[in-house]
């Protein structure tokens, strides 16, 4: 089998650059972007499945620092459960206060994310907006919502003091298999590029 570096994910420098790049614009959709990234950033939750949160869902995540994800909306149509971190929890609170300064109704079942013209944003939307700010930032290859889910991965093995950090990986973001969390003990781009200098 070919092995392979795991390298879609924010390096330390690169998610606090794209954050600060955000943070910068005071405007209301540049305020929405970044507390959604932030969201991602912290929960790893699928692209997919958080375009489909519900105002409702980011309130009982607050309330509950849990965040239960339908499988109506997950891969594989399997629920999950995640613990939901202050961090988490304050971005959360930024987007229901974000929606509202946008003019939506405070509808329980509305959605989380609004578009500028007050429908749910879609995937490809957020897609764009990631892209668009990834530039900015100056960040020089393409970035993907996907890649907060592997930044949190990331982060995870490299903070956990379990004996079965992909363990943790796997329960973090709801893998049904090992082996699909089993990518994240590949060497990263940093240490193959710290080991090669060593090497050189």
């Amino acid at each position: 089998m070919k092995s392979r570096s795991f390298d879609r994910y924010l390096t330390g420098p690169e998610e606090r650059k794209l954050l600060r790049t955000v943070g910068a614009f005071g405007n209301v959709l540049a305020r929405r972007d970044h507390a959604w990234m932030r969201v991602l950033r912290q929960t790893g939750v699928r692209i997919t499945a958080f375009s489909r949160l519900t105002v409702a869902d980011a309130q009982a995540a607050i309330r509950e620092h849990r965040l239960e994800l339908a499988g109506a909306i997950q891969k594989g149509k399997r629920e999950h459960g995640m613990h939901v971190t202050r961090k988490a929890r304050r971005a959360f609170s930024d987007l229901l206060r974000v929606r509202k300064e946008m003019g939506a109704t405070p509808d329980p079942d509305g959605p989380l994310v609004m578009s500028r013209k007050h429908q749910r944003m879609s995937v490809r939307s957020f897609q764009a907006r990631l892209r668009y700010w990834g530039a900015q930032a100056g960040i020089s290859v393409p970035v993907s919502p996907h890649w907060f889910r592997h930044t949190l991965a990331k982060r995870l093995i490299d903070a956990s003091t379990s004996q079965d950090p992909l363990g943790v990986v796997q329960a973090a973001l709801g893998h049904a298999s090992r082996n699909s969390s089993a990518i994240y003990a590949a060497p990263d781009r940093e240490q193959v590029a710290m080991d090669l200098e060593r090497a050189s």
